[in-house]
């Protein structure tokens, strides 16, 4: 009967849902901080100036029982926590859902040097506000101008 109560207590234990852990992480935590309280991560990614820790949580002790587990990624930007949860509840791991085209033609100011111009055409391609066929059809009026 002992080793029933225990047997029950040490499956108890092992089931129980991991994803709470992610409710200690908050926006401002250091890489070192989150590690300390989530633990090692599967992966680590950057891009851009953008770190990614994946990490795989169970959400329910029935998950963590028969090992099922749901993606949680932990953004760190500058050395800090910038965002935090599972695919889709942050940009970075979204999925994009909508393309939104409009006809409205970036204005260049003629002011400005070609350098800082291409630049800004490069950022807006970069963060997804530009296709690549419309960055490049501005950054061909940009160096038209010049």
């Amino acid at each position: 009967m002992k080793y029933l109560v225990a047997l029950i207590i040490g499956l108890a234990l092992v089931g129980c849902a991991t994803s709470g852990r992610i409710n200690a992480v908050n926006i401002g935590m250091t890489k070192g901080e989150v590690i300390k309280v989530m633990g090692k991560p599967v992966s680590i990614s950057a891009k851009g100036g953008m770190e990614y820790l994946h990490y795989k949580l169970s959400e329910t002790g029935d998950d963590a029982f028969i090992g099922r587990t749901s993606p949680y990624y932990v953004r760190i930007i500058n050395g800090k926590v910038d965002s935090y949860g599972k695919t889709g509840d942050f940009d970075s791991t979204k999925n994009p859902t909508i393309k939104i085209e409009t006809d409205e033609n970036i204005k260049v100011n003629k002011s400005g040097d070609l350098y800082t111009e291409l630049r800004k055409l490069k950022e807006l391609r970069d963060e997804g506000f530009l296709s690549e066929e419309e960055y490049q059809l501005q950054k061909k009026k940009v160096l038209s101008q010049h």
